[in-house]
């Protein structure tokens, strides 16, 4: 059987040849569907009751404690993957607060939320989970090792925030240097939605990442009625993706 680590090289390498043009009109496709799909969960389709989100409909739990504007985390592309751009503007247009994840060396204060996001040891030359998790097991960053925490950034903090962080993603930052330079820290439970990276996805939605496990955090520690949505291209399908005990299954991909 394909391991993770050859499924990831192989689906990376399809990623990597699709033409520019090609990529640039198949992300704005998947952004405009994904604008599309998150306005109704977050306006509260009917169905409440349920966390997932499809391409037919969506549903949503009324949020408890989830702010009158919806706070969306969103990732900033890298390499091969999805232009989050198209998205990005039309959150803005909307009035959504915009979060993005960005790698920090600092632990968050005693109590408190460890938000991760998608730096990975195979593809950022980071640390990954130190130890094999047990059955149900969240995996743990070794202390010290870099995290993902999301920071709120305004459309008129743009520009600044992809000089200093959004424009290099796997780039290590001080969280003091963050919130000298005006970006405040969001909790998970903070999210009314995330937009979550993949290398591949299956039809039953099992996600392949990057290998540094830091979704796997993340994920669980969202409130139950958090809209999540992965985003690919199309030539990121595989049939199977292989799956340990603390793997959890996205609720809808978008792709295109």
């Amino acid at each position: 059987m394909e391991t993770k680590k050859q499924l990831r090289s192989r689906v990376l390498a399809r990623r990597d040849a699709l033409p520019e043009e090609m990529r640039a009109r198949k992300s704005a496709a998947i952004c405009a569907r994904l604008e599309q799909v998150l306005a109704e969960a977050l306006a509260g389709a009917e169905g409440a009751g349920t966390a997932q989100v499809s391409a037919e409909g969506t549903s949503r739990a009324d949020a408890t404690g989830g702010s009158a504007v919806p706070t969306v985390a969103v990732f900033a592309s890298m390499r091969s993957e999805v232009d989050t751009r198209p998205f990005v503007e039309a959150a803005y247009a909307r009035g959504w607060d915009v979060c993005f994840p960005c790698m920090v060396r600092e632990e968050p204060a005693a109590g408190g939320s460890r938000a991760a996001g998608r730096a990975g040891a195979d593809e950022a030359g980071g640390s990954s989970v130190s130890s094999e998790p047990r059955a149900g097991d969240v995996p743990r960053m070794p202390s010290g090792s870099p995290l993902m925490r999301f920071y709120r950034v305004a459309r008129e903090q743009l520009d600044a925030a992809a000089a200093g962080f959004l424009g290099a993603p796997l780039r290590c930052l001080a969280c003091e240097a963050l919130e000298r330079d005006g970006f405040q820290a969001v909790d998970p439970e903070k999210l009314d939605a995330v937009v979550v990276p993949l290398v591949a996805f299956d039809d039953a939605g099992r996600r392949l990442g990057y290998g540094g496990g830091n979704y796997d955090q993340l994920l669980p520690r969202l409130r139950a009625d958090a809209v999540v949505i992965g985003i690919a291209f199309d030539e990121q399908r595989v049939e199977t993706v292989p799956c340990e005990p603390h793997d959890i299954a996205l609720p809808h991909v978008v792709s295109g």
